[in-house]
C-alpha cells in the first residue's frame, strides 16, 4: 500500500517548482512573457463599463511587479467607453507594459450624434512600451488624439481611425514601424509622415499624404485617392494599390515595387499619363509587379493606333 512519504515524494518529483524557496520562483516568472487579455462582451463584465473599470485596475494594481508584464490587450464594445478605454490604458501604462493592443467598437444613439464632434484624449506617456496599437472605431467620429508625455521607447505603432495633432510623431523618436489606417491630421487635408527614424510605414484609406522619411526603407500605399508626394532616397520596396497622382524625388534605391490600380477605371488621357510617369520611376528596378490596369494602359498608350 502507498505511503504518504511515497504521495510526497511522487508529488516532489512532479512539481518541483513549488518547493523551491519564494524569490527563486519569483525570479524563474521574471523572464515569463505575461500578458493580460480583457474583453468588455465577456459574461461577467455585463454589468457595465465602470465595472469593468474597476475590475481592470483592481486586476493590474495587485499584480505582482516583479514580474514583467508583456502584453496588455483590452477590446471593449460599449457606448460611450472612451472615458473607461483611455483610463485603463493610463493605467497600463504607469505599470511599464511592453506591449499594449487597444480595439475600442463604440455604438450611439442617432439622436447623440451632433453631440460628439470629437474630444481630444491625452496619453499619459510610457518609458517602457514598445509597440501599441489602437483601433477606435465609431459610427460618429474619430478619436483626437494627445500625448503629455513622450514614448521613448516606442518602435511600433498601429493607429485605426484617430485623428492626429500635426507633429504628432515627434511624441515617438525612436519609431520605426508605423501604420495609419483610416487617420487624418486635425485640420488639414494632408496626411503629413515626417520622421528620421522610420523605417516601414503602411498607408490606407485616405486623400492626400507627404512623406518626408530619410531612412525608410519599406512603403506601402492603399487607396489614399488626392495624390502623394514622398521624399524617401533609402526607400527599398514600394507598393502602391489604388491611385497614381504622384510626386518625389526620385528614388535611387528602390529594388522592388508593386503597382496596382485597383479596377479604378481612367477617366481621361492625364490619368493614363500618371501612370506612365510613375511606371518611369521604376526603370531601375529589380523586380516590379504590375496589375492588369496598368499593363492595359501600357499596352493602350504604345501599341493601339
Amino acid at each position: 500500500m502507498e505511503s504518504r512519504r511515497d504521495r510526497m515524494r511522487m508529488d516532489a518529483e512532479g512539481d518541483r517548482l513549488s518547493v523551491l524557496p519564494d524569490d527563486l520562483i519569483l525570479q524563474i516568472l521574471s523572464f515569463m512573457e505575461i500578458s493580460l487579455d480583457f474583453n468588455s462582451s465577456s459574461q461577467f463584465l455585463k454589468s457595465g463599463l465602470d465595472m469593468l473599470s474597476e475590475f481592470v485596475t483592481h486586476v493590474l494594481s495587485r499584480r505582482n511587479n516583479q514580474v514583467q508584464l508583456s502584453s496588455f490587450n483590452l477590446y471593449l464594445r460599449k457606448t460611450f467607453g472612451q472615458d473607461v478605454a483611455l483610463r485603463i490604458m493610463n493605467h497600463a501604462f504607469s505599470l511599464n507594459v511592453q506591449q499594449l493592443n487597444v480595439t475600442c467598437r463604440f455604438t450611439y444613439h442617432s439622436s447623440s450624434y451632433e453631440e460628439n464632434p470629437g474630444i481630444p484624449y491625452s496619453l499619459s506617456g510610457s518609458l517602457t512600451l514598445k509597440h501599441l496599437t489602437l483601433n477606435w472605431y465609431s459610427c460618429v467620429d474619430h478619436m483626437i488624439l494627445t500625448s503629455t508625455r513622450e514614448f521613448s521607447s516606442l518602435t511600433t505603432l498601429h493607429l485605426y481611425y484617430i485623428t492626429l495633432y500635426d507633429g504628432f510623431l515627434s511624441m515617438y523618436p525612436n519609431l520605426e514601424n508605423l501604420t495609419l489606417n483610416c487617420c487624418k491630421i486635425k485640420g488639414s487635408e494632408v496626411l503629413s509622415i515626417c520622421h528620421p527614424r522610420l523605417s516601414n510605414l503602411t498607408l490606407e484609406n485616405g486623400d492626400c499624404v507627404n512623406v518626408v522619411t530619410p531612412q525608410l526603407k519599406n512603403l506601402t500605399i492603399s487607396n489614399y485617392f488626392g495624390g502623394y508626394q514622398i521624399s524617401a532616397p533609402e526607400l527599398a520596396s514600394l507598393i502602391i494599390k489604388g491611385q497614381c497622382m504622384f510626386s518625389t524625388d526620385g528614388f535611387p534605391s528602390l529594388e522592388k515595387a508593386q503597382f496596382s490600380l485597383h479596377n479604378i477605371k481612367m477617366q481621361s488621357r492625364s490619368d493614363d499619363s500618371n501612370v506612365i510617369r510613375l511606371l518611369q520611376e521604376f526603370r531601375n528596378v529589380q523586380f516590379l509587379s504590375l496589375s492588369e490596369e496598368v499593363i492595359q494602359v501600357y499596352y493602350k498608350i504604345f501599341f493601339v493606333r
